[in-house]
């Protein structure tokens, strides 16, 4: 994972985390659903990929 990767991976997160934020109860799920995806599941495949590559490239 070059720093681009990672770069626009931290976009999509603080995004979502935004978006988190500023919703209230009446947020309609077909948002909430795809966010809290990106906000728990980015995060493990960031970490995973990292491991993925160094274990690889070794």
């Amino acid at each position: 994972m070059d720093r681009t990767e990672l770069l626009l991976a931290l976009i999509a997160f603080l995004l979502a985390a935004l978006v988190y934020e500023t919703g209230d109860g009446n947020t309609p799920v077909f948002i909430v659903i795809p966010v809290l995806m990106i906000l728990f599941m980015l995060p493990v495949y960031v970490a995973g990929t990292a491991i993925i590559e160094n274990i690889v490239s070794e």
